[in-house]
């Protein structure tokens, strides 16, 4: 790995953001892999505002062979950047390097956004949740706050992707979604997603279904698949049913929701649904493993990792429209698009009639829509493409 030396013909990407190997975080999550993939391609540095450290702090360390810099910014109000960073900026040569901006709604973009296009420094920023700008996100949200919102995007977001050498769309319904806002050049390059490494296995597979993720009970699309299930279960006519396991973390007041759905449902806790909480590596493989197919009904979805996950564990997909790989999905068959209730039901009841021919072709589906599509052996020329274009774009 090149570090910090501009002139070694390495392009040096500086990642605004935490690296933070093994963290308990999407975003530090999505940096981690990227580095993992392309560190043989190009220098990562990446550059933390410490709320814990003194304004006038900064340190540098190597974490896994990255170049780490931290800037304090204790006591320092939200519209302001350390001096320190300012200074670190102003002078140092930025040659051969493109900054990668993560998120939105976010201030600190903004502003280190305006001082990358005073310097004619090239950035690129990857939106992750671009849906928040289309008309469906933002119809259920107070007017007060829509309209709070409205302005921060207007002046705030824009700004940072109307100077933007490049926007990283994840999926093609990003785009649309980003058009409302910009016209700035927008590359789709999908998250690059580790194999699981789960071969199929009929022997083990139940009748059962999963869900791995936080259960956010509106967002994730929880009681979409709960009704779902209770449909599902009424049409077998007291035949044995299936399990649904929802695997991974849930605050008091969700998990009180959801157990009361379960209720009023007539799914019982324990035998019809299964709340894992949080497991294990091990343990949550081996669920996906045991499972014939993995739903997600997301209402709203940045991406949905998990979902590809199980694509490369050789399980078909229920997911929903709303989950912005599904358009992919369903080009390749690898599992059921739904909409409503009865969708779901459906799709249930379609993937526990599959013969074991049949089972076994979506699953190779599956498989397949995932080595073509997110395999990190596809993506990573697609992002060394991203990043060099990203770079060349100002020049």
């Amino acid at each position: 790995m090149h570090l910090s030396n501009c002139n070694n013909g390495y392009l040096t990407i500086y990642v605004l953001g935490h690296y933070r190997p093994g963290a308990a975080d999407g975003l530090a999550e999505f940096n981690y892999q990227n580095v993992k993939l392309l560190k043989d391609h190009f220098d990562f540095q990446f550059i933390e505002f410490d709320r814990y450290e003194e304004q006038d702090h900064y340190s540098s360390c190597n974490s896994d062979s990255v170049l780490i810099h931290s800037f304090g910014s204790k006591n320092l109000p939200s519209y302001k950047l350390s001096l320190l960073f300012k200074n670190w900026l102003k002078n140092r040569n930025f040659s051969n390097s493109v900054f990668h901006l993560n998120h939105i709604y976010n201030l600190n973009n903004y502003l280190v956004a305006r001082l990358l296009y005073q310097a004619r420094i090239p950035y690129l920023i990857t939106p992750h949740d671009s849906y928040v700008y289309c008309k469906a996100f933002k119809a259920d949200k107070f007017f007060i706050k829509r309209i709070y919102r409205d302005l921060f995007v207007h002046f705030i977001d824009k700004y940072v992707f109307d100077h933007a050498s490049l926007i990283h769309a994840l999926t093609n319904q990003c785009e649309p979604c980003l058009r409302l806002l910009t016209d700035s050049p927008v590359k789709v390059v999908p998250n690059q997603v580790s194999d699981m490494n789960l071969p199929l296995d009929l022997s083990v597979i139940k009748s059962q279904v999963c869900f791995i993720g936080r259960s956010d009970i509106y967002q994730k699309g929880i009681d979409r698949s709960l009704k779902g299930l209770n449909l599902y279960k009424k049409s077998l006519n007291d035949t044995p049913g299936i399990v649904f396991k929802i695997v991974g973390p849930a605050d008091a007041s969700s998990d009180i929701l959801r157990r009361k759905l379960c209720k009023e449902l007539d799914l019982e806790v324990g035998k019809d649904v299964i709340f894992t909480g949080r497991v294990d590596e091990d343990e949550r493989n081996r669920i996906l493993k045991e499972s014939r197919a993995y739903i997600h009904l997301s209402r709203f979805e940045g991406f949905g990792i998990s979902v590809i996950q199980a694509l490369s564990a050789y399980k078909p997909v229920i997911v929903s429209s709303q989950v912005p790989t599904s358009d992919t999905i369903r080009a390749y068959k690898a599992g059921y698009v739904v909409e409503t209730a009865d969708d779901i039901a459906e799709a249930l009841s379609a993937v526990f009639a599959l013969t074991d021919e049949e089972y076994i072709s979506m699953a190779n589906n599956a498989r397949l829509c995932y080595e073509e599509n997110f395999n990190p052996r596809v993506v990573g020329p697609q992002l060394i493409a991203l990043y060099k274009s990203a770079a060349s774009t100002s020049e």
